[in-house]
């Protein structure tokens, strides 16, 4: 449901309104609103806001060198050894950075000098001294010319892939005539560069190992800076938010408050003398939205703001879908087996999880549960149809499973899966409708309502009126004619009432066009739900395939190979087939409720989400 809030506006004097926010920000329950205006000049808040995001990057940067086995007492953390911290990390990253670099340029001039081998550019310096010039050619082998070893005394160093790289020893004033490329070296020696590189990578393993312990040891402290920082940010936001007025004297502030905490703020705005105004909330009002649900419901609220909140003047549609969706889910996972696996999945991991996370593990193991029973009712475990096989434990309750075999011939040959999630379907949607109609009559009164209800009654009635003699069961005339009244009753208000305000010829033709939109809509619908019995039907089909493959192909094979080959088999099979189906028995779930179920109830979301004004 959604939590009824009451609109407050605040009139505070201009010294006083610094020290009013803090108070208010002590009670924790006020949505302020805010506004955009000032926010991106106001030097303040853009400090803290780069702030902020250095504090993010720092602790982002220090996450990837946690390493729990690196052993360190934890410090006191405190917000201004965290400031401090920000600034310490992000110069241990320009550093890391410059010294990968380094690395990088080190490695590339010792790639290049790698084919020249070991040299001394000293005696290079005293052969030029005396006279001499070494040249350096790097040239392929197919350019190459062997007159070159004559003629210039060419000296071949090394050959790489189909290079050669060669020197040549020339006095000063002698020309030399290679046209090929001349080697870019380094200034320094291979073993110089090799000494560099080691020297590099040792300075970057002591960062590196100096930023774990900082992860290990600090980390709170970045938290409890980046915690503060975002209540410095959020108050400067609420400072900016208020409108002065009076010659600056005075600031008009609103805001929002659960209704159940009303009286704690009233208490605290007599208590301190402050003028307030309590206002109606009107239909126009954008209001925040805090849902509160039971503990069943509460697990489906993620799946609500997948999609989007509702606004304030509908139904929360989180408790409304909760049990069709625990029910979908089941019958598009359909096996009892993969049923088992996710309950005792999700309970395993609801111990190792941190609580935040917790509320989802229960929200699979809910999930298993449906599936589980909607296998034990089908007759399918892992892949097995249990109504098929010949095990002496199974001979009393095979006739009970809900299969195609046992029951097809009571429902005309459909499968009675089929048939269920038709029925299942209708009831969703009749359901939204009915939502529909308390919607609009929550929000203009039960006389626009009167046509959404009057579908309802009509669908029903003609359910009724010709379903139940098809099954061979006579109705006495005297109510066969009062269903034909109440279908025609119904008629009337869907052709000549469904829009109040409006003459009878509009009426007639929005009763019209949506007589055709409800003919087309409802077939298509309805359609959707055959969905859930074809997922579970094709996952049960693949798990009973990859069993065949398992046994029947490794029937020629002596027992422990067998033995092997069909586990594998049926690992590797069955884990494929699980995949299929969690996905589908999650996604398909999820379209019936926010495009089959809110259509029909005439959801409209749009709601933003309660943000109290707290430390």
């Amino acid at each position: 449901m959604i939590t009824k809030m009451k609109k407050f506006t605040f009139l505070i004097f201009h010294k006083e309104y610094e020290d009013f926010l803090l108070k208010l920000r002590e009670l924790g329950a006020v949505h302020i609103e805010e506004k955009q205006e000032g926010q991106a000049i106001n030097p303040e808040l853009q400090e803290s806001m780069k702030t902020y995001s250095s504090i993010n990057s720092s602790i982002a940067y220090l996450q990837k060198f946690t390493d729990k086995k690196l052993e360190g007492t934890t410090q006191p953390a405190s917000v201004e050894r965290g400031l401090e911290l920000a600034k310490e990390v992000e110069v241990l990253k320009q550093k890391s950075e410059k010294l990968t670099q380094q690395l990088q340029s080190v490695q590339k001039e010792a790639d290049i000098m790698e084919p020249w081998g070991e040299f001394s550019w000293t005696v290079l310096k005293d052969l030029e001294k005396a006279g001499y010039k070494l040249h350096f050619y790097i040239s392929t082998t197919r350019d190459f010319k062997q007159e070159w070893i004559d003629l210039y005394q060419a000296v071949i160093i090394n050959q790489t892939g189909s290079h050669y790289c060669f020197v040549v020893l020339s006095k000063d004033g002698e020309y030399i005539d290679i046209p090929v490329e001349r080697a870019r070296l380094s200034t320094h020696s291979l073993s110089e560069l090799k000494e560099q590189h080691q020297h590099i990578e040792e300075e970057l393993e002591a960062l590196k190992n100096k930023l774990a312990t900082l992860s290990n040891t600090e980390a709170e402290s970045l938290e409890l800076a980046k915690d503060e920082v975002l209540s410095e940010i959020e108050f400067s936001r609420i400072v900016l938010g208020g409108d002065k007025c009076a010659g600056d004297k005075l600031v008009l502030l609103q805001g929002w408050i659960p209704k159940d905490k009303e009286t704690a703020l009233i208490d605290f705005l007599e208590g301190e003398h402050h003028f307030y105004q309590e206002e109606k909330v009107a239909m126009t009002d954008d209001v925040p939205i805090l849902l509160k649900n039971n503990s069943f419901s509460k697990l489906y609220e993620p799946i609500t703001r997948m999609f989007a909140l509702p606004n304030y003047s509908e139904l929360d549609p989180t408790p409304l879908f909760a049990p069709f969706f625990m029910l979908f889910f089941g019958l598009c996972m359909g096996d009892g087996g993969y049923g088992l696996l996710i309950f005792l999945a999700c309970w395993f991991l609801k111990k190792k999880v941190p609580e935040s996370a917790k509320s989802f593990c229960t929200l699979g193991e809910f999930f298993g549960l449906a599936t589980i029973v909607v296998g034990i009712l089908t007759g399918s475990f892992f892949g097995i149809a249990l109504d098929s096989v010949e095990w002496s434990w199974l001979k009393g309750v095979k006739q009970y499973f809900i299969t195609e075999k046992n029951y097809a011939h009571l429902l005309g040959g459909y499968s009675p899966l089929m048939v269920f999630a038709i029925v299942i379907g209708l009831v969703q949607i009749l359901f939204g409708m009915c939502v529909n109609a308390i919607k609009i009559t929550k929000q203009f009164g039960i006389k626009y309502a009167l046509a959404k209800i009057a579908w309802v009654v009509l669908l029903l009635a003609i359910a009724v009126t010709f379903g139940v003699p098809a099954l061979g069961v006579a109705f006495p005339a005297v109510v066969t004619y009062l269903l034909y009244g109440i279908i025609a009753i119904s008629v009337l208000f869907i052709m000549f009432y469904n829009s109040p305000d409006k003459s009878i010829f509009s009426n007639f033709g929005s009763g019209l066009w949506d007589t055709y939109n409800m003919a087309t809509g409802l077939l298509g619908d309805t359609l959707s739900y055959i969905r859930l019995f074809a997922l579970g039907l094709t996952g049960g089909i693949l798990g009973g395939v990859f069993n065949s493959l398992a046994f029947d192909l490794t029937e020629t094979l002596s027992p422990v190979p067998r033995f092997i080959a069909a586990f594998l088999i049926l690992i590797f099979g069955h884990s494929i087939n699980f995949g299929l189906c969690l996905i589908s028995s999650l996604v398909h779930p999820m379209r019936l409720t926010f495009v089959e179920f809110y259509k029909n109830a005439g959801f409209e979301g749009g709601g933003r989400t309660y943000k109290p004004f707290k430390k």
